[in-house]
């Protein structure tokens, strides 16, 4: 794991029960690239924790103590990743989410997994089944 990772993940000041995932909805972009987006929404900073890129590489957003903004009314007890796609994604991806969610449950323990979908009707975020790819959340 490259070393943003490791030093993103300092005890929090907040309690975390939740690794929310998310995808960008798009074929390209990188942190620059959503934080610029949620930026440009009148947000104060890119709302997710992490990013994976489609190549596997993860880039730290936000800070883990701080909150995010990825998941209405869910933002205060999770982590929110998104990965860098639309419909399809990559195995480097994947293998890269199952690195940083075994991370993130030694960190916290009984963290559970989820889709963005799993928390808003409206969302089909991140298109792919969560449980599929990380094992029972």
């Amino acid at each position: 794991m490259p070393p943003p990772i490791a030093s993103s993940i300092a005890p929090p000041m907040r309690r975390i029960t939740r690794h929310i995932i998310h995808c960008s909805a798009s074929t390209f972009g990188d942190v620059a690239e959503i934080r610029r987006w949620h930026l440009a929404r009148g947000w104060r900073d890119i709302g997710y924790h992490f990013v994976i890129r489609r190549d596997g590489e993860v880039e730290v957003g936000r800070m883990l103590p701080e909150i995010g903004a990825h998941c209405e009314g869910f933002n205060r007890d999770s982590i929110g990743t998104c990965l860098i796609g639309d419909q399809t994604f990559t195995e480097a991806q994947f293998t890269t989410l199952r690195r940083v969610h075994a991370l993130l449950c030694q960190q916290f323990p009984g963290l559970t997994a989820h889709g963005h979908r799993d928390f808003n009707p409206h969302k089909t975020c991140p298109n792919f089944q969560v449980s599929t790819v990380l094992g029972k959340a």
